[in-house]
């Protein structure tokens, strides 16, 4: 993370996200579209990270968070050096993104708003 330039407070998000899936490692199901982007081998911190959105704080569960999710996942990946490939994540996540809302609706409830504070405290430290 410091040869991407991530500074202190944004590592800490990350990994809090890596704390939360060694914990919980059946939760993580690494990058579904494209699985060959890792940063160390098997895992690929981007799509830990986002992940980790949507498991720990349910922001699959609203169009606005999952957005906003979405969005920071595609800007993350772009930053380190992912470039076009960012952009395509975001449209296939945004295709998909109807179904995935309903989805995660029925399976973990509606977002809480204290989840929806964490998710936005994180959104502003990354953006």
């Amino acid at each position: 993370m410091k040869s991407q330039r991530y500074d202190v407070v944004k590592r800490e998000v990350y990994l809090r996200a890596y704390d939360y899936f060694c914990q919980n490692p059946s939760d993580y199901d690494g990058a579904t579209f494209v699985k060959d982007l890792c940063h160390i081998p098997g895992l690929d911190i981007n799509a830990m990270l986002h992940d980790y959105h949507c498991v720990a704080y349910n922001i699959a569960a609203d169009f606005y968070t999952k957005w906003k999710g979405d969005w920071l996942y595609a800007k993350e990946m772009e930053r380190t050096g992912r470039g076009q490939l960012s952009w395509v994540n975001f449209l296939l996540l945004k295709l998909i993104g109807t179904l995935h809302v309903m989805y995660a609706n029925y399976k973990r409830g509606y977002i809480t708003g204290q989840q929806m504070i964490n998710f936005e405290k994180d959104y502003r430290i990354l953006m």
